[in-house]
């Protein structure tokens, strides 16, 4: 007696569930250590960079050369006349994610035509129990950036598997397996 043994279609069932633990694992995993690292960040001590040479004159913002600014105020200089320029001349805004700090002049006076020099102060994010949680989360964002292209190679892995099935069995003449 012969028995005819009908192909199953592939189940792509397992590839699409293990793509969303995945990516809900690392998601999850990143605003974990990123709040960890940002609740530790205040009780940090701090550090103040003195004269850091800024840049305005082209485009009118410069960033700081250390992250992890502790606020948005700074004290600067006219560094061609020493003149001290006033808080209401600049902004300064300090990214979320990096800490780096932006100091951009809101004015248009002489000053945006010279460097200035400022001084201004940032945590000290040496401290272990900050820079572990950042490190990791740093990782788990880097994954994320090769997440498309973990995705893209499983689709073409599941393509060539779907090719081979198709055309795998060209020679065996039979489709039957006998018992």
């Amino acid at each position: 007696m012969e028995i005819e043994m009908k192909k199953n279609a592939v189940d792509l069932t397992d590839l699409a569930l293990g793509i969303l633990i995945l990516g809900i694992t690392v998601t999850v995993g990143a605003n974990i250590m990123i709040g960890l690292r940002d609740s530790t960040l205040t009780g940090l001590s701090s550090s103040v960079t003195a004269n850091e040479s800024i840049d305005i004159s082209t485009t009118g913002t410069d960033t700081f050369a250390n992250t992890w600014v502790t606020g948005t105020t700074a004290t600067c200089i006219n560094a061609s006349d020493g003149a001290a320029i006033g808080a209401g001349n600049y902004t300064i805004t300090v990214d979320a994610v990096t800490g780096s700090g932006t100091i951009t002049n809101v004015t248009t006076s002489a000053e945006a035509n010279y460097p200035w020099n400022c001084s201004y102060s940032t945590y000290d994010t040496t401290r272990a129990d900050w820079a572990l949680p950042d490190a990791t989360a740093t990782g788990l964002a880097e994954y994320g950036n090769w997440f498309d292209i973990i995705v893209i190679v499983g689709i073409a892995g599941l393509i060539l598997s779907l090719i081979f099935m198709a055309f795998g069995n060209r020679g065996d003449s039979s489709g039957s397996v006998s018992y």
